[in-house]
């Protein structure tokens, strides 16, 4: 991995490398400012002031960059000293303010003519600026001219919201900005090797991708965001094996294969391993290309080596396999006389076929060597043993967009972009929220019976029906940034057509159009019929785009 993934041996040495890695992008930022001021500063003007305060900003942000890694230490390892620092208490509002004048200049945007320090600042000290801001910085300087654009007249929409004549003069311009789409049909009964030729085919163009079914009528978003996640479910669950079990929080980090076995690839299942990781790359990059939510929660160390922000410490293990965390740390405390007793050899835990150092099946673990062998297990687990995979993610990703444009974002923010909101997340599942973010149209109002029946039934869900749910209206398995206030469009609950007599709306199911968030809900009589009806629909309603 570039830069090479490096195992600290403790957690000042890992604070010191963390800040060291952002030091020559600081020095970029530096020499361009220089330059800049050098050619903009009038001939009366002392140099050597103006070097004296580039030198004083240099040092400010590095003292900056320096507090944030010790707050961010300190609140990851739960230290007992309070630490109330949070990242909105280093944002910087004249940089911000900076920031945004620079990206509300159309001309800027779409000439490609944005200053340098705006993406090497927020690269480098992503904390002085708020995640919207570096969203935006995001859309108009990452994603290619056309999406530039389009990001510009959207904003400029947004902004004029509150005036309808210029809403509506500012809607009939965007077509000139409208993105392209390229829609490709696939068969259900071979998703995985037509998702592979389909990310290979047009993965890398400037067209939002859309996903139709063989057979099936559904097209759009729901289809699309359905496809990302069938395979990122085929992904998890694969034979051969791709993800370690029992990570915290069900997050996926690569599970350890022999490095020479992979990288020769003599043997399929090598090549099946390396194709794969490559495919996942491919998905994650576009769907943050193309501003799409998939069930693919990437360990924050797997990212760290990725983006090769900061390095990976002996702690980082106890965060991808506590269980194997917690033996090492029995063994480094075991008195030596003991650990012969454990008949271990320098092979990786669980894999007998990796060997630790060469010739290592047939080293015996003592007291003499016990550190090398707990640090050998670290630095095999997190890196050696997963380099090969992490190198076909990496080169598939950077294939559609470069890596250094993803270092705006932490590892989390990075989750929240890619998965949205987890279903864990009560907050967008009260009454409050749903009554305010979700629309009752076309024969239902706010006020409705069977309405409010909907709102609470959704109000009941459990994390893993609200999955189901949200796979059944709206195709993807999460919300977006904002619950359903950040679906666009929002999801719209509409009266669906009484039958004839005899028959009553109590004998239909609900029907939705997921590309436009379309829930059609009959006018159930009771609370009991509609979650008897949701639940079936929830359930069997699923893998299929047709009329209804």
């Amino acid at each position: 991995v570039d830069p090479p993934v490096m195992i600290v041996s403790s957690d000042m040495d890992w604070l010191v490398q963390c800040h060291r890695r952002i030091l020559p992008t600081m020095q970029g930022i530096y020499s361009s400012g220089s330059k800049a001021s050098a050619a903009d500063s009038s001939s009366s003007q002392d140099p050597s002031q103006t070097t004296c305060a580039d030198e004083t900003f240099m040092t400010m942000l590095k003292l900056l960059s320096a507090f944030h890694n010790i707050s961010l230490y300190s609140r990851a390892m739960n230290f007992e000293v309070e630490t109330s620092s949070v990242d909105e208490d280093f944002h910087c509002n004249a940089l911000t303010s900076a920031l945004l004048r620079q990206l509300s200049d159309p001309l800027a945007v779409c000439t490609g003519s944005v200053p340098s320090w705006c993406s090497k600042l927020a690269g480098a000290c992503r904390f002085l600026f708020p995640f919207n801001v570096r969203r935006i910085l995001h859309h108009s300087c990452n994603l290619g001219l056309g999406r530039a654009l389009h990001h510009v007249q959207q904003r400029a929409v947004a902004q004029h919201a509150h005036s309808q004549e210029a809403h509506r003069r500012l809607e009939s311009e965007v077509s000139v900005a409208s993105v392209p789409r390229q829609k490709v049909r696939i068969s259900r009964q071979r998703l995985l090797d037509s998702a592979v030729k389909v990310m290979n085919l047009y993965s890398s163009g400037n067209a939002v991708l859309e996903i139709e079914y063989v057979g099936e009528v559904g097209t759009g978003s729901g289809p699309t965001l359905e496809f990302y996640a069938q395979v990122s479910e085929h992904l998890r669950t694969s034979t051969p094996t791709l993800f370690r079990k029992n990570v915290p929080a069900g997050m996926l980090f690569p599970a350890p294969c022999d490095p020479q076995w992979l990288r020769a690839a003599a043997d399929p299942a090598a090549q099946q391993i390396l194709e794969r990781f490559r495919l996942l790359g491919q998905i994650v990059a576009k769907c943050i290309i193309d501003n799409r939510l998939v069930d693919i929660q990437l360990h924050p160390a797997f990212w760290r080596s990725v983006l090769g922000t900061a390095p990976l410490s002996q702690e980082s293990l106890r965060a991808v396999d506590p269980e194997l965390y917690s033996s090492l740390a029995n063994i480094r405390d075991m008195d030596s006389s003991n650990v012969e007793q454990l008949c271990l050899d320098f092979t990786l835990p669980g894999h007998p076929q990796i060997e630790l150092k060469p010739g290592g099946s047939s080293i015996n673990v003592t007291g003499e060597n016990r550190a090398e062998y707990l640090r050998r297990v670290v630095e095999v687990t997190l890196v050696e043993a997963v380099a090969p995979q992490l190198d076909a993610f990496r080169t598939a990703f950077k294939e559609l967009l470069p890596v250094e444009t993803c270092r705006i974002w932490s590892e989390q923010e990075l989750a929240f972009i890619i998965v949205g909101s987890s279903v864990r997340e009560d907050s967008f599942w009260n009454m409050e929220h749903l009554s305010s973010k979700i629309k009752a149209q076309h024969g239902y109002t706010a006020d409705s019976r069977c309405f409010k029946d909907l709102l609470t039934f959704l109000a009941g869900l459990s994390p893993d029906n609200r999955r189901n749910f949200l796979m059944f209206a709206t195709g993807a398995p999460t919300l977006p940034l904002g619950g359903f206030g950040g679906l666009k469009p929002p999801l719209t609950v509409v009266k669906k057509e009484a039958p004839p007599a005899p028959l009553t709306p109590d004998d239909f199911m609900p029907s939705v159009m997921t590309c436009a968030n379309y829930l059609k809900l009959p006018e159930y009589s009771s609370f009991e019929i509609l979650k008897q009806k949701l639940d079936l629909a929830m359930r069997e309603g699923q893998c299929a785009f047709l009329l209804s």
